[in-house]
């Protein structure tokens, strides 16, 4: 008799229920990551003077946070796609 665990994991073996993305989605956000570029030597020293709590004066400190932001979404993306390709 099976116990839920083997069962999990032969539903994840025949594709029900939570499974990998297929090659597309992943070579999709390949390119989304791509499209994001990389940040300039500037643009990386704020970036690292933003996660040590440095916070410019406003209404400067809004696009401060929105690069902040696209950098930890970035590094999210890849990180997701380093999970979906083991």
């Amino acid at each position: 008799m099976l116990v839920f665990p083997q069962i999990a994991l032969q539903q994840l073996r025949q594709g029900k229920g939570l499974k990998s993305p297929g090659l597309s989605v992943i070579q999709f956000f390949e390119g989304v990551i791509d499209e994001m570029n990389s940040p300039t030597d500037e643009q990386a020293a704020l970036i690292k003077i933003t996660m040590e709590g440095k916070r410019m004066n406003y209404p400067d400190r809004h696009d401060q946070k929105n690069l902040l932001n696209l950098h930890k979404a970035k590094i999210h993306l890849e990180m997701a796609i380093g999970l979906l390709s083991q």
